[in-house]
């Protein structure tokens, strides 16, 4: 009794006690502590298989693979290329074509042109063929009623071309007339012989204006 009474017993055995219960304790937070520690450990690292060294197949099959990726990009480019190059041909050929329809409605009209360029130019040379005629005869009249002696000093004056349309429209009595007129003062002017055969010619082969 006086042993359990002693203070030091009862000093140990209350320490034991705080012992005992504090380990009752922990032991209870053991599961709690445990789990937390687990998702605190750092988890290890999946091991990583290393990779399938490429067979000369697969390498070949990738080399083909990318080959063929480049045609068809190629193919492509080239595909894009030739439709610019056929828009271009199409817009060439429209152009040429209306060049070309211009061209023939030009030459159309320039022959038109032409035509009634002909047509006045024949229709001036009909209107001067008619004046000329028409003036020949009058002159024709008016040296027929003349003397030779006095119409061959006025064609002494004229132009030779004029003096043969003038002798091809006469008579041919009046016409000789003159001529012998003509022969005449060749004798004593040399040169009056020679006019006289070129007019004498060029009446020869005349043809008078109808």
């Amino acid at each position: 009794m006086k042993l359990i009474s002693s203070p030091l017993v009862i000093i140990l055995v209350a320490a034991l006690l705080g012992v005992g219960v504090s380990c009752l304790a922990v032991w209870k937070r053991v599961p709690a502590l445990a789990a937390m520690a687990a998702q605190i450990r750092p988890q290890p690292k999946p091991e990583q298989l290393p990779e399938p060294s490429a067979t000369p197949s697969a390498v070949a099959t990738s080399r083909a693979v990318n080959e063929l990726k480049l045609a068809k990009d190629q193919l492509a480019v080239r595909e894009q290329s030739l439709g610019e190059q056929a828009k271009r041909l199409d817009s060439e050929r429209l152009e040429l074509e209306r060049t070309r329809a211009e061209l023939e409605q030009m030459r159309k009209q320039v022959e038109g042109y032409l035509t009634e360029a002909k047509g006045l130019n024949a229709k001036a040379r009909s209107d001067d063929s008619v004046v000329e005629l028409k003036n020949l005869r009058t002159l024709v009249q008016t040296y027929s009623n003349m003397s030779p002696k006095s119409a061959v000093s006025i064609m002494l004056q004229m132009e030779e071309t004029s003096a043969i349309k003038i002798f091809s429209m006469m008579k041919a009595d009046i016409a000789a007339g003159i001529f012998e007129e003509m022969g005449k003062q060749a004798v004593s002017d040399p040169t009056m012989a020679k006019r006289a055969a070129k007019i004498a010619e060029g009446v020869r082969n005349f043809r008078a204006p109808k």
